[in-house]
């Protein structure tokens, strides 16, 4: 129950000050003062097998909560692909967790244009584990396990930002961090 209250805490807060730097172009990403261990899952993926965050304990994992439904998860997520895309050779994952569509309808939106995994989250379930507070939202996994960010919404300059988040996580000695 603390860790929920806790997750709730840092859910609420991450969001006030997202918003707070709407105003910017280019808004910074506080880091959680205290990180929170992330709620392990397992959900099926679109084309078929599983997938356990506990996969890929030891690396940066992404993880996109969205819909097709979601104008601002449209925008994000292709972005989130080129940020992949760019840094997947570095250890660092990306899951897009589907908030309870139908397949055939993800599949017509999603086309080919995407190589991260997406999994679906049919009943939701992973989404209240998390306390997803809208959609998009984004969740920032160190190696450790634990939750280091929290984005709700979508905003210009993601690839610039979080490139500079990712690189602040894979090179902890570097200056500025």
């Amino acid at each position: 129950m603390a860790g929920k209250i806790r997750l709730a805490s840092v859910l609420l807060i991450g969001t006030v000050l997202c918003c707070a730097g709407c105003q910017s172009s280019e808004p910074e990403w506080p880091r959680i003062a205290q990180p929170i261990p992330a709620p392990d899952f397992h959900l099926e993926q679109l084309d078929g097998g599983t997938v356990a965050l506990s996969d890929y304990h030891g690396k940066i994992v992404l993880i996109e909560f969205w819909a097709t439904w979601c104008g601002p998860c449209r925008s994000s997520m292709p972005s989130l692909e080129h940020i992949y895309r760019r840094f997947q050779n570095r250890g660092v994952q990306l899951l897009f967790i589907n908030e309870g569509e139908n397949p055939q309808t993800m599949r017509r939106w999603l086309g080919k244009r995407f190589t991260a995994r997406i999994l679906l989250d049919s009943d939701q379930q992973v989404a209240r584990r998390y306390q997803v507070p809208g959609l998009p939202s984004l969740f920032i996994v160190d190696p450790n396990g634990d939750i280091v960010y929290v984005r709700s919404g979508y905003r210009g300059g993601l690839e610039r930002s979080l490139t500079r988040v990712l690189e602040k996580l894979l090179n902890p000695q570097a200056v500025g961090s």
